[in-house]
């Protein structure tokens, strides 16, 4: 029987699907992967259709499909793993950031995929035999992901999973005049201390002038978490979540509804507040069930889906057009957001806003000025420490793509401060807070191997009308955040909370181990040696 169905070639279309979603199980969504399957399925029986009609063999036309079907899978895969090996070998006697030209590559994968080719329709004697052994393949390699995804996350009855509802933290006195609230989120921001030590970048001029604004700079605030997805969670429902996530496993997707579906909005919108959001272009902090979501463009690509075109020639050695570009979307994503959160003061409305920045958290496609500084065709993007190549400039790279993006983000959104301000007929409540701090020193398998002051320090800026401070205190982190702003602003009586730090793996993120008493109340040690600019080849990653 197996060697007369031919069914390798569709197993082989999605295996790279299923393969990439069991190495993403606990972060993308399940529904991700139903519109690939349904493409690659489709575009399966055509190509197998048309080899079909061409050679009338289904055997011979099969084992071509899938030749192809591998081909377009591999090759741009095959690239990134090729220019790796180039230039690790080429650090020990020149720095080399360049790569492997693609049409070397292309080249080289149309002579396998002919020479194959011909092997099959040529050569092959007995193709009963090779698709016997080609369908078994199939089906052993397609099994390794599905139990991989089946072991993370077992099905589990629809009744099990009831739908989130936010609880409100307290009754809220509604006052007179309700200001809008705009709580803004840069991602992995640096703490001044750490900005000035470990990127040659002093901030204090930047907060001095929010001071000036009427911001109170909490100076030594720490993050509560050093994941995203965990940090907003805590900080949107004003609770730590160990009880939150008990019953996940190390399943991660569960956030996306803390984060959405949060007890702060739902403490606020007894109240008459209604819910803003603005696309960052990550999952668990897009907010589609707010009551308005502002999105630069409706393309229907997730994350996942975008991650798996950047694993084809597409997004690997082919031009790829703008609309597929994920680079891009960040960037669009990102000077969207700076241009319109000032146009949410014109609502009449009382809103609370929600914007979380990719920025300066890598990838770094802005330069000092805005230009776009990321080549591209290099294949090498920097990423947190705990994702570095291990090539001998990856920290060099690092350094020089953070500074300048940190740079740019600092200029910018002061600009869209100002225009929040002036823009607001009723002074506003302003959170400027980073998630957690930069990663350069990160290792998110690591514990020993994390610097955690780096991680943990993070900005924590506070615009009150009034500037009715009395509540805030230098040390506050951001669990505390709105617990202040209910008690100072909306009549509540909310128990402030320890301010805690804890570290988590990437693998086991809800195994906490705290770790405030390494950064709370402790500034980066200055000067530190900051890694030396990227020579001009270095640089070419990031151009």
């Amino acid at each position: 029987m197996i060697r007369k169905l031919v069914f390798h070639p569709f197993l082989f279309g999605i295996y790279p699907i299923i393969a990439l979603y069991s190495n993403n199980v606990y972060e993308a969504n399940p529904l991700d992967l139903v519109g690939p399957i349904a493409i690659a399925v489709g575009l399966t029986g055509l190509l197998f259709g048309i080899a079909y009609a061409i050679l009338r063999d289904s055997r011979r036309a099969a084992l071509v499909a899938s030749i192809l079907i591998v081909l377009f899978f591999s090759v741009g895969r095959a690239s990134d793993i090729l220019n790796v090996v180039v230039r690790y070998l080429t650090s020990f006697w020149v720095t080399y950031h360049g790569n492997v030209s693609p049409s070397i590559i292309l080249g080289g994968a149309a002579i396998v995929g002919l020479a194959s080719c011909y092997w099959v329709l040529r050569k092959l004697k007995d193709p009963g035999l090779a698709t016997g052994i080609v369908n078994a393949f199939a089906l052993i390699l397609i099994v390794m992901p599905v139990t991989n995804v089946l072991m993370a996350r077992p099905p589990r009855p629809m009744e099990s999973a009831p739908k989130r509802k936010g609880t409100p933290l307290a009754p809220l006195a509604e006052p007179p005049s309700k200001p809008d609230i705009y709580y803004i989120v840069l991602d992995s921001y640096a703490r001044r201390d750490v900005m000035k030590a470990l990127f040659d970048f002093d901030i204090q001029p930047f907060l001095d002038r929010l001071e000036k604004k009427g911001f109170y700079i909490a100076k030594h605030s720490t993050a509560n978490y050093c994941q995203t997805r965990l940090c907003l969670s805590c900080s949107l429902n004003g609770v730590y979540i160990d009880d939150l996530v008990k019953g996940m496993g190390n399943d991660q997707t569960g956030l996306a509804d803390l984060i959405g579906i949060n007890d702060v909005v739902a403490t606020l919108r007894p109240i008459g507040y209604k819910f803003v959001s603005f696309s960052s272009g990550f999952h668990e902090t897009d907010q589609p069930e707010s009551d308005v979501h502002h999105s630069p463009s409706k393309l229907p690509f997730t994350g996942f889906q975008r991650l798996l075109i950047s694993t084809t020639p597409f997004g690997t050695l082919l031009p790829t057009p703008k609309v597929l570009d994920r680079f891009e979307t960040i960037r669009e994503r990102v000077l969207y957001k700076l241009e319109h959160i000032p146009d949410v003061a014109s609502d009449p409305a009382s809103t609370i806003m929600f914007a979380h920045f990719m920025c300066p958290h890598p990838p770094f496609v802005f330069g000092e000025n805005g230009e776009d500084i990321l080549n591209r065709d290099s294949g090498h993007y920097p990423h947190d420490g705990a994702k570095f190549d291990g090539l001998p400039d990856d920290k060099r790279v690092y350094y020089r793509g953070y500074r300048e993006q940190a740079m740019f983000i600092t200029r910018r959104i002061e600009q869209t401060i100002d225009r929040i301000l002036a823009n607001s007929k009723t002074p506003p409540i302003i959170i400027l807070q980073s998630d957690h701090g930069s990663g350069m020193n990160l290792d998110m398998h690591n514990f020993d191997n994390t610097d955690h002051l780096e991680r943990m320090t993070i900005l924590n800026a506070y615009y009150f009308p009034d500037r009715r401070f009395e509540k805030l205190y230098d040390t506050i982190s951001p669990v505390n955040s709105f617990r202040v702003i209910f008690n100072t602003f909306f009549g509540s009586d909310l128990k402030l909370l320890p301010d805690r730090s804890y570290y988590s793996s990437w693998g086991n993120p809800y195994e906490f181990h705290d770790v405030t008493q390494l950064v709370a109340g402790k500034e980066y040690p200055q000067p530190a040696q900051a890694p030396p600019p990227a020579t001009a080849d270095a640089s070419a990653t990031s151009r």
